[in-house]
C-alpha cells in the first residue's frame, strides 16, 4: 500500500505531464491549420496573378 505522499505526489505528477501534452498537442494542431491557411492564400494569390496576365 502506498502511503498518501507517494500517492497525492503521483497524481501531480499524472496531472502536470497531462497538461504539458495537452499544450503541446494544441500549440501543434494551431500551427499546422496557420501554415494550411497561409499556403492555401498564397496560392489563391498565385492563381489571381496568374489570370491577370
Amino acid at each position: 500500500m502506498q502511503s498518501s505522499g507517494t500517492l497525492s505526489f503521483f497524481q501531480y505528477l499524472a496531472g502536470f505531464l497531462l497538461l504539458i501534452t495537452l499544450s503541446f498537442g494544441i500549440t501543434f494542431a494551431v500551427s499546422k491549420y496557420t501554415t494550411e491557411k497561409e499556403a492555401q492564400q498564397a496560392a489563391s494569390a498565385a492563381r489571381a496573378v496568374m489570370l491577370q496576365q
